[in-house]
């Protein structure tokens, strides 16, 4: 196996990787950075296509990562080691295990959206953290949601801190990035109830028909769901709580209702 080296944390290549932390430069060439031997796996898994793997076998946890650099090398693609010092530079985390890929981004659609008779569905509104929006895809996954949709996006999808997150569920799960307007009109087409979730509601989410096809609608950590949604809502619901705290987490709010969603279903 030939493979580039590069030793200087100034070289071109590495200061690109860098670069990549910031969606704009994301956007403008189309591509992220997934880091970790975990969630490369899970992206190879989903047969995710790689552009370019970078390692440094100093960092190596496992020697199971060399055998991703095997498999991702039998398939043809780019393989680039980086020295210690280089792969620090563009490694976004404070203990690296010395795999980083870069990864062509790619775009779903509403209309890509395979729902079943009672679809469950989790939309979420100007999530403005990406390890919220990270854990909330791997929630929805976990819960077997058809589909996460993001609706007027603060966070990218393809931020690092998303992709950690997400546990890699990013990589084999459904996640839709549109408008407010777009996701409401597709959800009415399709008959699918729509489930505000507010610590302003009356209704406790318990008390709501989840076994029906639903979307369960969650809202930014600031400033929670807009008018928009609270006024369309199908039913708005609470997750009732003791003590001083006047809100959850919006990751625990949306499993705390999905997983209701799952348990009515079971029964």
């Amino acid at each position: 196996m030939n493979t580039e080296f590069i030793e200087s944390p100034q070289n071109p290549r590495v200061k690109n990787l860098v670069r990549l932390r910031h969606p704009r430069n994301r956007r403008r060439q189309g591509v992220f950075l997934v880091e970790g031997f975990r969630e490369i796996s899970r992206a190879l898994d989903q047969g995710i296509a790689l552009q370019t793997l970078y390692f440094s076998s100093e960092n190596f946890k496992t020697g199971e990562a060399r055998s991703i650099i095997e498999t991702v090398s039998s398939k043809g693609i780019e393989v680039c080691q980086l020295s210690p010092a280089a792969f620090a530079k563009c490694s976004h985390r404070d203990n690296p295990d010395g795999l980083l890929a870069v990864v062509p981004q790619w775009e779903n659609s509403l209309e890509d959206i395979k729902i079943a008779t009672t679809a469950l569905l989790l939309v979420v509104e100007r999530v403005e953290k990406p390890g919220n929006l990270g854990s909330m895809i791997r929630t929805a996954e976990a819960a077997g949601a058809d589909a996460l949709i993001v609706t007027d996006p603060v966070a990218d999808i393809f931020n690092p801190n998303v992709i950690r997150n997400s546990q890699g569920a990013l990589f084999g799960f459904p996640v839709v990035v549109c408008d407010n307007e777009s996701a409401f009109a597709w959800l009415k087409e399709k008959g699918i109830q729509i489930l505000a979730t507010s610590p302003a509601a009356i209704e406790e989410y318990w008390r709501a028909d989840l076994k029906a096809a639903v979307a369960i609608v969650a809202g930014s950590e600031k400033d929670g769901l807009s008018d928009f949604w609270l006024n369309k809502a199908t039913h708005r619901l609470k997750i009732p709580m003791a003590g001083h705290s006047d809100s959850l987490n919006v990751n625990v709010a949306a499993a705390v209702t999905l997983f209701e969603a799952v348990r009515q279903r079971s029964t």
